[in-house]
This record gives C-alpha cells, sequence and structure tokens, in this order.
C-alpha cells in the first residue's frame, strides 16, 4: 500500500515538474493525465490560498488578506502561458486543432475582460454566456482520449 502511494506520489510529481519544463511546448501532445494534474493542483493552490486570505480579511488582517490575494493574481499571471501550451497540446492529443484552443481561450479572455467593462446588461449577459460555452468546450475536449490521427485528419471541434 505505501509502495503504491509512492509510486502515485512519483507520478504526480513527474507530471507537475513536466508541466512547468514544457512550459513553451506549443507543438507536441499531452495525455489527460498530463493536463489535470496541473490544472487540478493549481485549481486548489488557489482555493486554498483563497480561503486563508478571506479569513484572514474578515479577522481583520488585511495586509495579510491582500497580499495573499497578490500572490494568487502573480500566481495565475505566471500560468497564463504555460496553460495555453498545455491546453493546445492536450487538444492535439484528442484530434483536434491546436488552433481551436488558442481560438476558444483567446475568446474566453477578451469576452470575459469585455463583461466586466460593458454597462449594458444585455450585451454583458451575452459575453458571460458565450464565455461559459467556451469553457465547456475546453473542458470536453480536454476529457477526450488521445487519438493518433494525422494533421490533416484533425478537427476543428
Amino acid at each position: 500500500d505505501c509502495l503504491l502511494s509512492r509510486g502515485l506520489g512519483d507520478v504526480y510529481k513527474r507530471q507537475y515538474k513536466d508541466f512547468w519544463k514544457r512550459y513553451v511546448d506549443f507543438t507536441n501532445k499531452s495525455n489527460r493525465q498530463e493536463f489535470w494534474i496541473p490544472v487540478l493542483t493549481h485549481i486548489i493552490i488557489i482555493f486554498v490560498v483563497a480561503i486563508i486570505g478571506m479569513v484572514a480579511f474578515i479577522a481583520g488582517s488585511f495586509v495579510i488578506g491582500a497580499v495573499l490575494s497578490a500572490v494568487v493574481g502573480i500566481f495565475a499571471l505566471a500560468n497564463i502561458i504555460p496553460m495555453i501550451a498545455l491546453t493546445m497540446r492536450r487538444f492535439y492529443d484528442a484530434g483536434r486543432k491546436r488552433m481551436t484552443a488558442l481560438i476558444l481561450i483567446i475568446l474566453s479572455l477578451v469576452l470575459d475582460v469585455s463583461f466586466d467593462i460593458v454597462q449594458v446588461n444585455g450585451v454583458a449577459i451575452f459575453f458571460n454566456i458565450v464565455t461559459f460555452i467556451c469553457t465547456i468546450i475546453l473542458i470536453v475536449i480536454a476529457l477526450l482520449p488521445s487519438k493518433q490521427l494525422a494533421e490533416d485528419e484533425l478537427k476543428w471541434l
């Protein structure tokens, strides 16, 4: 049992290190495990730090809350390029064109920023719905199994 947990821990560490080593690799493939280990790790890290920051803020430690918010922001910024590269590799592994991932990510980011800027409720709601649909498409394709396809056989969606 201990050997099994050590083996899983080694795989986890290797996959997470690989995420950072391949942070600008936009051309190869990444299987589901190589994609989801860093994604879920980052979600957990951000969630835990955000909860600690929120508790600190509620407890009156505004400086600690502000510092932790800044840490989350810096961490998120540091992950933009590696996550785009990882997502493009995952799409390619799932038999989809890399540009599909890039288009969905850019569309989501642009509409998300526009959602914050636009003052017209109907337009803002439309932007939010399109961003949500893009996110769902990204998640669904990231969950697809690996496919061995030639470049000309890749699908857009």
